[in-house]
């Protein structure tokens, strides 16, 4: 589509933000004089909020409130939940707005932040049905919604479409199983003296596992926190990945392949299929790095011909915007989420390379080769993991017994019945 047409271009999207926001923003902040209020996360998100082709989607903000903004951040999730926590606890706080990552909502934590239930009431925000659902119901409390999604990170199955056609495979997999095979008919080496491995993937995280693994309606745990993970499903699962690793089809430095080691594989046709964001999709394909630019592209796994409950659910990661209970500009606050929530900031920000939180962005998002694929995808995604205090901690089990199962280091059911164990005391910690 050409840039002129484009629905929502840099000048447009501004200009539909200021509007709406100067058209609602409440009388209490019209009244003050000009305030700064402090936003607290990851250096990330400060450049998706503000640098890119995008362009700065704080600017309707800013020029609606006449405010300004204290941006401070970090660049490791723990530090930042550490310190947001710390500050929080305090009787007065320095921190109006801040993002939190979806496993750490537990209902510790999220007593320490503002219901936003009377800003939704008094000042909503656009077309709140708009946001996946799957994104919004992990920060509702017993008091009210207590974050607005803003940036995700979802999980698809990747593959390299030259590879898939030089092997005869058909990427349109009937069933899992299918995918299971194809990984071991796509490992081989190519005339070039290239070898290639079938699937290759980071271990570190449990989404990664999970993005497979929810195809045979294996998981870990619940959204209501009940421990799956010595279930028969998973059992199959990891007994198929490890003939996959015995086979040569898995890495045989798979317990210590990173993801930046996986995307060179990709790039240089080393792996035909992978499990990644497709959030990365873009630097995936890029041209100045990849040797397949195009050629890289998402599925969704396909579901296992065995009979299964319910549809699939894509593992998925996300930050939301809070208020601190001790923050000293709350309406501000409330207003600055309405605008860097709303339907134009959204797209802009995708532009800049955030993962958009609304399911509409992709439909105006005309130059995202694989926004349809994403589209899908967040529509039903669910996280990996509920939101407890000790989740990191049972997310490394979980990840270590798994590994050991792929690895031969353990029996499979072993592997899961050790995990369970070690995880159940610290699933009711909070």
């Amino acid at each position: 589509m050409a840039s002129n047409t484009n629905l929502f271009n840099r000048r447009q999207a501004l200009g539909y933000g200021a509007a709406a926001l100067t058209v609602s923003i409440g009388s209490a902040v019209r009244a003050q004089q000009a305030q700064e209020i402090t936003v607290f996360g990851h250096r990330v998100h400060q450049t998706a909020a503000t640098t890119g082709a995008g362009g700065d989607a704080t600017v309707a903000y800013r020029e609606a409130s006449k405010g300004k903004l204290n941006w401070v951040t970090l660049g490791d999730v723990n530090a930042i939940h550490e310190r947001l926590l710390r500050e929080a606890s305090l009787s007065t706080g320095s921190i109006d707005v801040a993002y939190m990552l979806n496993g750490r909502a537990s209902a510790r934590n999220l007593s320490l932040f503002e219901s936003l239930d009377a800003f939704l009431k008094d000042a909503p925000i656009e077309d709140l049905a708009d946001f996946a659902p799957g994104l919004v119901s992990p920060f509702r409390a017993k008091t009210g919604l207590m974050g607005i999604p803003v940036r995700h990170s979802t999980n698809a199955l990747v593959y390299n479409e030259e590879l898939f056609k030089e092997r005869g495979v058909d990427p349109n997999f009937k069933s899992f199983e299918d995918v299971m095979a194809a990984a071991k008919k796509l490992t081989f080496r190519r005339t070039d003296g290239t070898q290639v491995i079938g699937l290759s993937f980071a271990p570190q995280f449990a989404s990664h596992f999970l993005t497979l693994s929810r195809s045979l309606g294996a998981d870990y745990m619940t959204a209501e926190r009940n421990i799956v993970a010595a279930e028969e499903p998973m059992i199959k699962f990891l007994e198929g990945l490890a003939d996959l690793y015995k086979t040569g089809a898995v890495p045989r430095n798979f317990a210590t392949i990173n993801n930046e080691e996986v995307a060179v594989q990709l790039q240089q046709g080393r792996c035909a299929m992978s499990l990644n964001s497709l959030a990365r999709l873009p630097v995936l394909n890029d041209p100045a790095k990849s040797k397949y630019p195009g050629k890289i592209k998402p599925m969704s796994p396909p579901v296992s011909a065995v009979p299964r409950k319910g549809v699939y659910n894509a593992p998925v990661e996300f930050w939301a915007l809070m208020i601190p209970k001790n923050s000293k500009n709350k309406q501000q606050a409330w207003e600055f989420i309405r605008s860097l929530s709303s339907k134009a900031s959204t797209l802009q920000m995708a532009k800049n390379g955030n993962g958009p939180t609304r399911v509409s962005a992709y439909k105006n998002w005309t130059t995202q080769p694989f926004a349809t694929a994403e589209a899908v995808a967040l529509t039903l995604a669910r996280p990996h993991l509920p939101a407890f205090d000790e989740q990191s901690r049972a997310h490394d089990i979980f990840v270590e017994e798994t590994v050991s199962a792929i690895t031969g280091m353990k029996d499979s059911r072993q592997a899961m019945t050790d995990a369970t164990r070690r995880v159940r005391p610290l699933v009711f910690s909070g």
